[in-house]
């Protein structure tokens, strides 16, 4: 029976997908960029490195995205310090469920390890924790597996027998291709004929408690 699951954090474990594009959104009004809804989606699940080349690919190489970045970085965590870090319904269930019946658990997300760290603490959500990959700590984005390779290497497992959770076209690909069982809790991305091919969609985290309550 599998006893470790790797989660993604964001649009898994919280609910600011939109909330980032929002800000992005914001950005675009302000300097006069258009199609930023279209483009970032694009972003969703791959880490900085990755985004810049996306969205240069899309807004031409002069784009200064490494200038915009932390404007809209600061706009999303001004967000969040006044309505907090929106957690995804069945996030805490879950996470709690899982340690408590002793999952090992792990993180490998896209985004930087200290803003990781910073956003669990904050969300009291950090010792569910046993390790956390952040998107800085690999050599290549999701959809190449070396992030959930990792993931499985520092816990001390198989691949095969681990779960993943994720949200992402990217982060189901990647999880996939490290040989992970993978389940899909779709946010932002409908599943597709692939990602069906590739996951077990779920509709909820809270769907989810139920399957592993039931194993």
């Amino acid at each position: 029976m599998k006893k470790t699951v790797v989660f993604d954090m964001d649009g898994v474990i919280f609910d600011t997908e939109k909330l980032v594009l929002s800000c992005w959104k914001i950005i675009g009004d302000k300097y006069g960029f258009e199609g930023v809804e279209e483009v970032f989606s694009q972003c969703i699940g791959v880490n900085t490195v990755e985004s810049n080349r996306i969205v240069k690919e899309n807004f031409g190489e002069d784009f200064e995205y490494e200038r915009f970045r932390p404007e809209a970085r600061q706009l999303f965590e001004e967000k969040t310090r006044e309505k907090g870090i929106p957690v995804k319904r069945g996030a805490r269930e879950l996470l709690s469920y899982l340690k408590v019946n002793g999952y090992r658990i792990g993180l490998a997300s896209s985004t930087e390890k200290k803003v990781v760290e910073a956003q669990l603490e904050q969300a009291g959500l950090l010792m569910f924790f046993q390790i956390i990959i952040g998107g800085d700590m690999v050599s290549h984005s999701k959809p190449h597996p070396e992030i959930y390779q990792r993931a499985c290497e520092e816990l001390g497992v198989d691949p095969q027998d681990t779960y993943a959770i994720e949200d992402s076209y990217h982060g189901v690909r990647a999880a996939h291709a490290a040989g992970m069982d993978v389940i899909m809790v779709p946010d932002l991305l409908e599943p597709n004929e692939e990602m069906r091919k590739l996951a077990t969609i779920y509709p909820s985290l809270m769907a989810v408690l139920g399957y592993f309550q039931n194993l």
